[in-house]
């Protein structure tokens, strides 16, 4: 698995194919087998299902579908296989490993608060939400003496 962001292609189910809640945007190499294309997380996917979508974690790119949110364990694989010496000057390994922490905490958060109200929150769900809170806590607490800045979007 190569990680180079040249060759990474982000793409995601094409609308109406799947509810909106399904939309996310997988990453692969540019390779196919049988016909499907696979992403990082595992999931395998037909050609005429998906459509190539933006970086998600790039600005949006006006000949690409903005991406919708990022598959979490397909973010987590680029992360894991990144090379450190592609991470700008300013980024320590601490701190890829707080963005990924943040977000798989972020999409926690959202399927808990989308799930939850109608009952369909499992304790397993709820644990790994707890250990995934408790991780990052631990690791805002370890970069304490670092300066965390947060910035707020919107009005």
């Amino acid at each position: 698995m190569d990680a180079s962001t040249e060759q990474i292609k982000w793409f995601q189910f094409k609308p109406g194919v799947v509810v909106d809640s399904l939309r996310v945007a997988h990453c692969a190499a540019p390779t196919s087998e049988d016909g499907e294309v696979q992403a990082w997380c595992g999931l395998k996917f037909h050609p005429s299902d998906i459509e190539e979508a933006a970086d998600p974690t790039s600005p949006p790119d006006s000949g690409k579908a903005p991406a919708c949110a990022p598959c979490s364990a397909c973010l987590l694989r680029l992360a894991a296989a990144t090379d450190e010496t592609r991470q700008p000057a300013s980024t320590s390994p601490e701190d890829g490993k707080l963005a990924v922490v943040l977000r798989k905490a972020q999409w926690l958060l959202d399927d808990a608060a989308y799930y939850l109200p109608q009952g369909r929150c499992s304790t397993e769900d709820r644990e790994m939400l707890a250990k995934t809170l408790d991780q990052l806590a631990a690791l805002i607490r370890e970069q304490g003496t670092q300066n965390l800045v947060i910035e707020q979007f919107g009005a």
